[in-house]
């Protein structure tokens, strides 16, 4: 079982960047308040019901939706009509998402882990239907980027967060951490939605943290993180942001 406690915060004594750079991930209660939420939660229900008939992973102008398949896996069938796992670039679609990506406290929260000149590289909105949506891998952000968004994390490093939309937990298939594990190398992993990864990775600081709406979790992009299957009848929708660097030193440890 995951533990619970304790959980790396701004809310902790010691400077964030100093907690980041060594556990790797930091949680930031409340970073999001309640209308910023509802706003969010709007936008979301607009890309759903473009949604609401697909089948099949879609794209519409520069917004992906990937489906609820019965396995996880990416390119299969819906299990129903309008069943969503994941949107990628929901700013291409809906203004809320966009401004989000410039939003003065995501930005200062960023920063405060220690990265200079925060650029938005990826946004997304994780969505794990009650009962039916499967889990994610353990995996490192990091593999799937390439190009100049690699660039820029190595040279500069890198911050991802992850924004509950709904209260998260065990039960509902919630966010968890493997502490530390951004400190070594990318490891070699199969992206298969249909197992977890498990034994993979160093799981000795395996941490789930419940998330509140509105609550963050920001993360190194080469800590291994994951999240189980939602058996609830409760939804759990997480937006995910990806940042790089854009100005200042070469990233120090910790960061890149």
């Amino acid at each position: 079982m995951p533990r619970l406690t304790p959980t790396p915060s701004f809310d902790s004594a010691e400077a964030p960047c100093v907690t980041f750079q060594r556990e790797g991930w930091l949680l930031a209660p409340g970073l999001l308040d309640q209308p910023m939420v509802d706003s969010l939660l709007a936008a979301t229900s607009l890309l759903e019901g473009v949604a609401a008939q697909f089948e099949r992973d879609t794209k519409v102008q520069r917004v992906f939706f990937q489906m609820q398949s019965a396995s996880g896996r990416k390119g299969e069938a819906a299990i129903f009509p309008g069943a969503l796992r994941k949107i990628t670039s929901p700013s291409s679609g809906q203004p809320a998402f966009d401004r989000l990506r410039t939003d003065p406290k995501v930005l200062a929260a960023v920063e405060r882990c220690g990265l200079v000149g925060p650029q938005c590289l990826v946004d997304q909105v994780n969505l794990k239907l009650p009962l039916v949506g499967s889990g994610f891998p353990y995996h490192q952000d990091e593999s799937f980027l390439f190009g100049d968004a690699l660039r820029r994390v190595q040279r500069f490093g890198g911050v991802n967060l992850v924004i509950a939309l709904d209260p998260s937990d065990e039960a509902n298939g919630g966010f968890e951490v493997l502490g530390r594990t951004h400190r070594g190398g990318l490891l070699e992993a199969t992206y298969d939605t249909s197992a977890t990864n498990t034994g993979l990775f160093d799981e000795s600081r395996r941490v789930l943290a419940p998330l509140a709406p509105g609550d963050a979790l920001l993360f190194h992009p080469r800590l291994a993180h994951g999240s189980g299957p939602n058996r609830s009848e409760r939804r759990r929708r997480l937006i995910t942001l990806w940042f790089g660097g854009s100005a200042g030193p070469e990233a120090p440890p910790g960061l890149g």
